[in-house]
C-alpha cells in the first residue's frame, strides 16, 4: 500500500477525481482495518475503526453516484464546460417550450403546422403572401460558433434575412473546432423557420443539419445551434437538399430528407 500514492499535480480533468475518490476510500478503509489490529480485540476504538470502514463504502459510493448524474456537465473537461457555461449562462427572455417536448402537445403542434401548410397550398395568392411575410423570430433562439471561418459573413447574412442571434459559442482562447461543422434544428420550430435558416447559412460551407431537441438540464437554452459541439448523427448535405430549398418544403420532406442522408461520425 505504500506504493500506492495520490499525485494532486497529474489530476488536470475533473473526472479524474473519481478515480482519485476511488483510491482514496481504497486507502481510507485500508488504514482503519490496519489500526485495528494493534488495538486490543475488545476496545471500543476497534469497534469504530470496522464500523467507520464499513460506513465509508455505501458513503463514497453515493457521492460518486450524486457526481455523475446531479453534477455530471461539471465533470466534462475544460472546453467542454465552457461551452456548458457559456450556454447556462445566457439570460434570453423567451417563452417556456420546455413542456412542448411533451408528446401531446409536440403532436398537436405538428397538427397545427400541417394544418397551415395545407391551407396554404390550397390558396396559391395567400401562399405568396406568406413567402413575402417577414417571419418572428422572437421566440426561436439561434446561436452560432464564433470560430466558423465564415462567422462574420454568417452573422452578417442573418441580420440581413432578419433572424436575430441570441448567444454564442467557442473559445477564442482554446479555440476548439467542432468534429463536424453542422446546423442543429428544435424539430418543433415551424419549417418556414428552418428553410429560412437554411437557405441563409447553407452556402457559407456546412457539413450536415441534424433535427435535436435541446436538452434544458445541459444548459441548451437556444433552439438553433450554428456550429454546435458534441455532434454525433448528423445528415449530410447534398444538391438535393439546395433543391428542395428552392421552394416552399414541408416538415415530411426535410425529415424523410435527413434519414436518407444519415451520417455517423
Amino acid at each position: 500500500m505504500a506504493d500506492q500514492k495520490i499525485e494532486p499535480h497529474r489530476i488536470t480533468k475533473p473526472i479524474q477525481l473519481l478515480g482519485a475518490w476511488l483510491v482514496g476510500l481504497i486507502l481510507t478503509d485500508s488504514i482503519f482495518l490496519t489500526a485495528t489490529l494493534s488495538l486490543a480485540p475488545q476496545s471500543w476504538e476497534r469497534g469504530a475503526l470496522v464500523i467507520a470502514a464499513i460506513v465509508n463504502v455505501p458513503l463514497f459510493l453515493s457521492a460518486l453516484f450524486l457526481l455523475q448524474t446531479k453534477f455530471r456537465p461539471e465533470l466534462q473537461e475544460d472546453t467542454y464546460y465552457h461551452e456548458y457555461i457559456s450556454k447556462k449562462s445566457a439570460t434570453i427572455l423567451k417563452i417556456d417550450k420546455n413542456t412542448a417536448q411533451d408528446n401531446r402537445l409536440s403532436e398537436l403542434e405538428r397538427k397545427i403546422y400541417q394544418i397551415t401548410e395545407l391551407k396554404l397550398s390550397q390558396n396559391p395568392q395567400e401562399n405568396e403572401n406568406f413567402e413575402t411575410h417577414e417571419l418572428d423570430w422572437q421566440n426561436w433562439n439561434v446561436s452560432i460558433n464564433c470560430l466558423h471561418p465564415n462567422y462574420k459573413k454568417i452573422k452578417e447574412s442573418l441580420n440581413l434575412s432578419g433572424i436575430p442571434i441570441a448567444s454564442t459559442i467557442g473559445n477564442r482562447v482554446t479555440k476548439a473546432i467542432p468534429e463536424a461543422w453542422t446546423i442543429s434544428l428544435n424539430p418543433i420550430m415551424p419549417v418556414s423557420h428552418k428553410s429560412q435558416l437554411l437557405r441563409t447559412v447553407l452556402p457559407f460551407g456546412f457539413d450536415g443539419i441534424e433535427l435535436y431537441y435541446p436538452l434544458p438540464e445541459a444548459g441548451e437554452t437556444e433552439d438553433v445551434y450554428i456550429g454546435g459541439y458534441g455532434v454525433g448523427n448528423y445528415s449530410k448535405i447534398t444538391p438535393e437538399l439546395f433543391k428542395l430549398l428552392e421552394s416552399e418544403i414541408s416538415d415530411a420532406e426535410l425529415s424523410t430528407y435527413c434519414a436518407n442522408n444519415n451520417f455517423t461520425l
